[in-house]
């Protein structure tokens, strides 16, 4: 083959690439995005609803619950255990959440062989299902990130699976929660020991660890109970009103599950959450780790897309993909964690281990194909 053959080849291979894109759209004329269904997810929205429940108000969600058991049953990888989606490989992190999951809800006795092959696999992963184990071999995975060690162990202790009683609790590092009652301006200047998107699982996660266990120095205890009130509001104002914070099904699990098992689940971060959750739910019974990536997708189309393929859209397209861009940016202020006012959509963590920049951050990366349709 000579090179000119081969030119012609990869012109005519990237036409078709551009067409196949361009054919994905969806009728409104952006690309639509869609998520694995996720155990991680399944695993913790289930025991939210359950803590819910069990906090004594009703939450009329038995079959959600029920259809994530049948589904995390029937999504167990060969080996017992879980990992994040259905095409991962098995993890501590997932399995230990999955097998909390069935505690919570009522499922030991109804699935006790895959609850078998899960402790198995724990056993041999981590030494034992006790708290001390779990716990050495979740913080060896996330280091001094605490991020996802505390939530994972906090869910542990709430479905039951480290005992009763302040025993329960002794694993589980204490997230201060009442630095949350401080101006967000000062969060850059603090090491808090957990990064800043999880300002909502700093307090929620933090008060049903004061609830449970409350610090033995006097001072400590104290200056959280009276934190308690202004941090919940605190959480209150950060909470957007789809009631899912950042969108992402685990966190907003957290949340809720946390707030519950501390006497407030009346309260209406847990109200508008718990509805986040049912409305998150797949028919398969699954919940997917995030739900909205039509933003993401469609910058990275266009980015893909390039000047060339951008040219073969016609007007009204173009100018469909600007308009839906356009109304996907924030109108109103957001303050982080870390003080900084943004009028854009901020980072959003859509896996444990990846960040991606959605919305107008992307239109940086994107400028040819912007410059292009405003030209127009």
């Amino acid at each position: 083959m000579t090179e000119g053959d081969l030119s012609i080849r990869l012109v005519k291979c990237r036409q078709r690439v551009i067409q196949d894109l361009l054919h994905e759209r969806c009728q409104e004329g952006y690309w639509e995005g869609h998520l694995s269904s996720s155990a991680l997810s399944t695993a913790t929205a289930i025991t939210a609803l359950a803590t819910m429940d069990r906090a004594g108000h009703e939450t009329h969600s038995g079959h959600f619950q029920q259809a994530g058991l049948r589904w995390l049953a029937s999504h167990v990888n060969e080996d017992g255990g879980w990992g994040d989606t259905t095409c991962s490989l098995s993890n501590i992190s997932t399995t230990t959440l999955v097998w909390s999951a069935f505690a919570a809800c009522d499922g030991l006795d109804v699935y006790p062989e895959v609850m078998a092959a899960a402790e198995q696999w724990l056993r041999r992963r981590a030494g034992g299902l006790g708290s001390k184990h779990l716990s050495q071999a979740i913080t060896q995975r996330y280091g001094k990130d605490k991020t996802f060690s505390v939530p994972i162990l906090t869910m542990c202790a709430i479905a039951g699976r480290f005992g009763v009683g302040r025993k329960a609790w002794e694993s589980i590092t204490d997230l201060p929660f009442e630095l949350a009652a401080l101006p967000p301006q000062w969060f850059a200047a603090l090491r808090l020991p957990v990064v800043s998107y999880a300002l909502p699982a700093l307090i929620a996660i933090g008060q049903v660890k004061h609830h449970h266990a409350p610090s033995k120095n006097p001072l400590t205890r104290g200056l959280r109970k009276v934190c308690r009130s202004i941090t919940l509001r605190r959480l209150s104002s950060i909470q957007p009103s789809s009631g899912g914070f950042l969108e992402a099904t685990p966190l907003t699990s957290f949340v809720v599950m946390s707030l519950a098992a501390s006497g407030e689940a009346a309260n209406t971060v847990a109200q508008k959450g718990m509805q986040f959750l049912k409305e998150s739910f797949r028919e398969d019974g699954s919940w997917p780790i995030d739900t909205h990536l039509a933003t993401w997708v469609t910058s990275l189309a266009v980015h893909g897309l390039g000047r060339k393929g951008c040219q073969q859209l016609e007007a009204q397209g173009r100018r469909a993909i600007h308009r839906w861009l356009l109304d996907q940016q924030y109108l109103q202020k957001h303050v982080t964690a870390a003080g900084e006012i943004l009028t854009r959509p901020i980072v959003h963590p859509v896996h444990r281990d990846e960040k991606i920049s959605i919305g107008f951050n992307q239109i940086d990366n994107i400028g040819s194909f912007f410059d292009f349709v405003l030209r127009q």
